[in-house]
């Protein structure tokens, strides 16, 4: 098996482990700062932007070796295609909606935080989320690629307790 792959798989979770690791803190009421001072927030962005960033790169290099196949077939490439357009439109719409800091979660524990229940956030609580899981699983099966799907369906189930971590603050 290829070591970009592996290496991929294990930088996917370990991104997700952080962030749900300063999530379970907060919702706790441990501030991270009782261990990191006032610059713990800014120490928490920016591992877990290097995490992402090292994750994305393993991502692109992956996709200059030879991948196995699970299908070759035209009709799924054109389904694949519209589901990776379809992804990034959703997940720029929710991006647009939400604005830069509430989609990178820098005021997410503040108070007074309105909680955005418009457009898309009427029907969908995640669409943002959704839409990067539906452009990835798009991007899987346009590439035909058995490693972009299994990187996809990794994504999609370690992020599912995220998401309901996320969600716990919005029930209160």
């Amino acid at each position: 098996m290829n070591r970009i792959f592996i290496f991929t798989i294990i930088f996917v979770f370990l991104t997700i482990f952080i962030e749900s690791v300063n999530l379970i803190l907060q919702l706790k009421g441990r501030r991270l700062t009782k261990w990191f001072g006032n610059h713990a927030f800014n120490m928490h962005m920016i591992s877990t932007v290097i995490f992402w960033v090292i994750t994305f790169s393993l991502i692109v290099i992956l996709q200059f070796t030879e991948h196995p196949l699970f299908h070759n077939s035209a009709i799924l490439r054109y389904i694949g295609g519209f589901l990776l357009i379809s992804g990034i439109v959703l997940g720029s719409w929710a991006f647009r909606l939400l604005g830069l800091k509430r989609v990178l979660c820098l005021n997410f524990f503040e108070e007074n935080v309105p909680v955005v229940r418009e457009s898309l956030y009427k029907y969908i609580k995640n669409p943002a989320d959704y839409g990067l899981w539906t452009a990835l699983i798009g991007f899987a099966i346009f590439t035909g690629s058995i490693y972009n799907l299994t990187i996809a369906v990794e994504f999609i189930i370690i992020m599912i307790p995220h998401i309901i971590l996320e969600n716990k603050p919005l029930k209160r």
